[in-house]
């Protein structure tokens, strides 16, 4: 089964304008990596809220979730060239150190870093956890929890 089916599946949403609308807004023209997207935080907006379909009132929540987890996982950088993303390295650096005595300055690369909620993530490593995800949109999420014996 194709995932598009599968999210069509599980959702009232129209998922080919959520595909559409996240691939402008992402500027991605590979589809299937958004379509892998938004059936990772599908699976996580199921797992939470317990529900069999995730609701048509989810809609904001989950754009903005697979959002947020397409720039976690580094998936903006995948359709970028080398030079795009040597100038934007170089661009978000900042000094963690400077030193009087014999001059030595330390930078610091930001690209490969991400703030949620006031806590900084290193993006598209193991580090990254979709608890962050999950910790940023409980509110919203939890307004369409079902209880689970």
């Amino acid at each position: 089964m194709e995932v598009v089916e599968k999210l069509k599946n599980r959702t009232n949403i129209d998922v080919d304008q959520l595909i559409e609308r996240l691939s402008k807004e992402l500027s991605s023209k590979d589809t299937s990596q958004i379509e892998y997207a938004l059936y990772d935080t599908l699976i996580i907006i199921l797992d939470v809220t317990h529900q069999p379909k995730v609701p048509s009132e989810l809609y904001t929540t989950w754009l903005r979730m697979t959002k947020d987890y397409w720039y976690l996982n580094g998936f903006d950088k995948l359709n970028k060239n080398d030079g795009e993303t040597e100038d934007k390295s170089k661009e978000k650096r900042e000094i963690q150190s400077i030193s009087i005595g014999d001059t030595k300055t330390t930078f610091v690369d930001k690209s490969s870093q991400i703030s949620v909620n006031g806590v900084t993530y290193s993006t598209g490593t193991i580090n990254y956890s979709e608890d962050a995800l999950i910790e940023k949109y409980k509110k919203d999420l939890y307004r369409h929890r079902k209880m689970r014996w």
